[in-house]
């Protein structure tokens, strides 16, 4: 099942249980405008590309429903965190989202915030590259655990269903 509010049951859950309790849209369901952009097998792909497991991972990691928000604070996210990343991939991506990829998938202008407060979280991070570790090997690792071993801590801000995932210092 796909949630719009995270189910903080999942948090004792490991990696692995936390993820097969999803069932989120196979890879044939994908449009290619996205898999261009953003799938590592993608000549095309920008930095913060990750496969359809690990982008579900860092959903899980960061405490992130399903809705058009929470997908563009765990892209954001994964940008942000990835150190290849700058200025011209950024915009490259924003116009993408905003204008070309297919309605399901855009964001709007209100997302763009959202999108770099994912960001932000990404570029403080102290574990980089998320994106490019095999996140398969963290399976058996309980999430709540996981999570400050990546150094990512999870706050819930005063807005309903929006949550604001800050570094552990």
């Amino acid at each position: 099942m796909l949630w719009n509010n995270y189910p903080e049951k999942l948090d004792n859950l490991t990696l692995q249980g936390a993820y097969q309790t999803l069932q989120g849209d196979p890879p044939a369901k994908i449009p290619p405008m996205v898999w261009l952009l953003e799938n590592p097998s993608s000549p095309f792909a920008l930095p913060g590309n990750i496969d359809l497991f690990g982008h579900d991972c860092i959903h899980l990691l960061l405490k992130k429903g399903f809705t058009s928000d929470d997908e563009a604070y765990v892209v954001g996210f994964t940008m942000g965190n990835d150190l290849r990343t700058n200025w011209l991939h950024l915009l490259i991506f924003k116009i993408f989202a905003l204008f070309l990829y297919p309605p399901k998938y855009r964001i709007s202008y209100q997302q763009l915030q959202i999108l770099n407060e994912g960001l932000e979280l990404g570029r403080k991070t102290q574990c980089k590259n998320l994106n490019q570790i095999c996140l398969k090997s963290y399976g058996d690792r309980v999430l709540h655990e996981l999570r400050a071993e990546l150094s990512i801590a999870i706050e819930v801000s005063n807005k309903p269903n929006h949550f604001m995932a800050e570094e552990i210092i």
